[in-house]
């Protein structure tokens, strides 16, 4: 929900031409691009992990398993 949310955020903002963002460069890159970017780059990593995660998981179950005789 929260990269959703961001994507709108830059999207729409882009569409519009960076129209309602300080065009003084430390303010739009150490603002807007710099904040608003941490809340896109915690949750990628977090859902990168979780992805990695779920496919070492299936991996463990996918392995054919060997009777014991």
């Amino acid at each position: 929900g929260q990269l959703y949310g961001d994507v709108l955020y830059f999207a729409t903002e882009a569409r519009a031409g960076w129209s309602h963002s300080d065009p003084r460069p430390l303010y739009f890159w150490g603002y807007f691009v710099g904040l608003n970017g941490v809340w896109v780059l915690v949750p990628g990593a977090l859902l990168a992990d979780a992805c990695r995660r779920l496919a070492a998981a299936q991996r463990a179950l996918d392995r054919p398993r060997h009777k014991a005789h």
